[in-house]
């Protein structure tokens, strides 16, 4: 995999020695880089450390300081970066380029249009990228032409743009580009073509790339035709169900639920003999698909038939899966679904439980109408006895959604519940039960949810941050809201920088033993030094041995780091991002955020390429070994145990 690396120099090179005695002569320009990365640490664009840096005599310098301006995504600086698209020296522009992308403002578009002539390739390339990034379609014009003349990479670039820019006058060139003989150009091209929804026009082409000989470009032909919603493309999606790569099948499932036609003869009976498939990815999609009424629309007589095979997924060893079949019968068959999924309820897998407990918010008024009261004893009985975080958590929205939706009396004792609970001492409980107070409308709350925001807003990670000041915009404003978040603001990272936080990271690498095998990873020390090395000094406390993975999304991420469980939790600080030119493709690690800077310690490793993410989330290190294991990691999988070396 080909992988375009800033090529600066590390921060502190390797120390020239005049005898064996003699002390290390400084870096060139140590002292300004010094300056650099604390300028870009404290997000610092008004102290005039970064614009200095910028003329700096030395190119490394200049491009060093582009690259902080990029990350700071400040749109003062634009002024001070333009005239560096035209330095005298390629990596300076490059970096320029890169960084008036990162910056996204439309400002930049016509020195990034005359950038496309650069004599450099690499600047070509990101004049390309970041002309998307703008979200100008006016840009699109300047662009297409490189479909036809520019090299492979630059097709790729140009591609990524057009997704973004979602252009329809984009579309016949496209179109006439889908049988390029490169396939990372070519399924490129079907993923631009994805934003375009002309299926007159998009599904004749593309259907034929269902059997293409490259996975990556059928795989991406069945997400494309998904989103065109074209029953014309049924037919061949379900032909597509039977192709031997997973994300092909993956991406088939989910395309035909997002066409939903139940006219198809057979379709139901297709999708449920995929809860037999060997791959837990296709199993546990198969089983989300079957909870959306199109399915059961074209099963008629062949209902019962759907329901046993729903029922017999609840043995699946996948916990996500015995979820997800749970779920299904729960959301179509409402009150006698719940009936055939109370044992799940009781399922030692959290993930299980959790996901027929979110079942719970499709229910209707009537059918709370029972004695007892089923789902409001099942939500009661979790939230104060479950075990897992998590489920607490669901049942406390999920209570939320449905006092909103039928303010049904089963319920309304919980009301005083989720209030009780916004003073939590678990900090994510009381974010939940904030949510569930917005969802149900209860005005009455919003002193207790200030209180909670104000006395320990400032002390939570940020999902929690957010997710009490959301349930304050919903129910008092957004001026209110913003006025509590104002007089507490959130916490910024450690402002200390000293010699450590300059030198670079002694370890190179992190092996990661897992309950589905050991994945191996490399870092990019150079590129996310910060990142690097917060990651390794959490694995040096073994905070990461032992958790779960809690978030996988077949032909996307495996996502863990999060000590809760619940994908909100973190080591209660947060970390800058150090975003850089490295691109998602398979195996690349990155780390979650809940927005700019609110890293911390959740990572997740891209299964297939995800343009979409570059530039966006840090990038900190790319698995060298066991990326099938990887693509074999389920939901609940356990990382027992991390190691760093150097």
């Amino acid at each position: 995999m080909k992988l375009f690396r800033n090529a600066l120099p590390l921060l502190f090179c390797a120390a020239a020695w005049s005898s064996p005695l003699a002390a290390p002569a400084p870096a060139p320009n140590a002292a300004v880089l010094r300056d650099i990365a604390a300028a870009e640490d404290s997000r610092d664009w008004a102290s005039g450390k970064l614009a200095s840096a910028l003329s700096h005599a030395d190119p490394a310098v200049r491009a060093r300081a582009v690259l902080a301006v990029g990350r700071l995504q400040d749109t003062l600086s634009i002024p001070a970066l333009l005239p560096l698209l035209a330095d005298k020296v390629a990596s300076v522009r490059s970096e320029a380029a890169f960084a008036l992308g990162q910056i996204g403002h439309k400002s930049a578009r016509a020195a990034l249009e005359k950038a496309l002539d650069d004599p450099d390739a690499g600047v070509k390339d990101n004049a390309a990228e970041a002309l998307g990034k703008l979200g100008d379609k006016a840009a699109t014009a300047k662009l297409l032409p490189l479909l036809r003349t520019g090299t492979s990479t630059r097709k790729q670039r140009v591609c990524e743009s057009l997704w973004r820019l979602a252009d329809t006058s984009a579309t016949g060139a496209l179109i006439a580009s889908c049988n390029e003989k490169d396939p990372a150009v070519r399924w490129r091209v079907v993923y631009a073509l994805e934003k375009l929804v002309i299926p007159a026009r998009v599904v004749p082409v593309v259907t034929p790339l269902l059997r293409d000989p490259d996975p990556l470009v059928r795989a991406h032909a069945a997400r494309t035709l998904g989103r065109e919603k074209s029953p014309l493309a049924t037919t061949a999606l379900m032909a597509a169900l039977d192709d031997g790569d997973v994300p092909v099948v993956v991406n088939a499932v989910r395309a035909l639920q997002s066409i939903g036609d139940a006219s198809v003869p057979g379709l139901a009976a297709r999708l449920t003999r995929l809860l037999a498939h060997r791959d837990p990815y296709v199993r546990v999609t198969a089983a989300t698909a079957l909870a959306d009424s199109f399915v059961w629309v074209s099963s008629g007589t062949d209902s019962l038939a759907l329901r046993s095979a729903l029922v017999h997924g609840f043995d699946d060893a996948d916990f996500a899966t015995r979820g997800a079949c749970g779920r299904a019968l729960i959301v179509r068959l409402h009150r006698s679904g719940l009936e055939l999924a109370r044992g799940l309820f009781a399922d030692t897998s959290a993930y299980t439980r959790n996901a027929v407990m979110d079942a719970l918010r499709t229910l209707r008024a009537r059918d709370l109408d029972e004695t007892p009261p089923r789902a409001a004893n099942a939500l009661s009985g979790a939230f104060h006895t479950d075990g897992h975080r998590l489920v607490r958590m669901t049942a406390a929205e999920v209570t939320g959604v449905l006092l909103g939706a039928t303010h049904h009396k089963s319920l309304r004792p919980m009301l005083e519940v989720l209030r009780k609970g916004v003073g939590d001492s678990d900090v994510l409980i009381s974010a939940a039960c904030s949510g569930a107070l917005a969802d149900a409308g209860d005005t009455a709350s919003v002193p207790l949810l200030a209180a909670a925001y104000a006395t320990r807003g400032h002390d939570a990670d940020a999902d929690a941050r957010i997710g009490i000041r959301d349930a304050l915009r919903t129910l008092a404003g957004r001026a209110y809201a913003d006025s509590v978040e104002k007089a507490h603001p959130a916490p910024e990272p450690p402002a200390t920088h000293d010699d450590e936080f300059f030198q670079p990271s002694a370890y190179s690498r992190a092996v990661l033993h897992t309950s589905a095998g050991d994945i191996e990873w490399r870092f990019y020390v150079d590129l996310a030094p910060q990142t690097v090395k917060n990651f390794v000094a959490l694995a040096k406390k073994h905070y990461f041995d032992g958790l779960r993975v809690h978030r996988v999304v077949p032909d996307f991420v495996i996502q863990d780091g999060d000590p809760t469980g619940t994908g909100s939790g973190g080591p209660g600080y947060t970390i800058r991002c150090e975003y850089n030119q490295l691109r998602y493709e398979a195996g690349m690690v990155g780390m979650a955020l809940s927005g700019k800077d609110t890293g911390g310690s959740q990572w997740f490793v891209t299964l297939s390429p995800q343009p979409h993410l570059n530039g966006r989330y840090t990038i900190f290190a790319e698995v060298t070994r066991g990326l099938d294991v990887a693509k074999k990691v389920t939901q609940g999988a356990v990382v027992n145990r991390v190691e760093v070396f150097p």
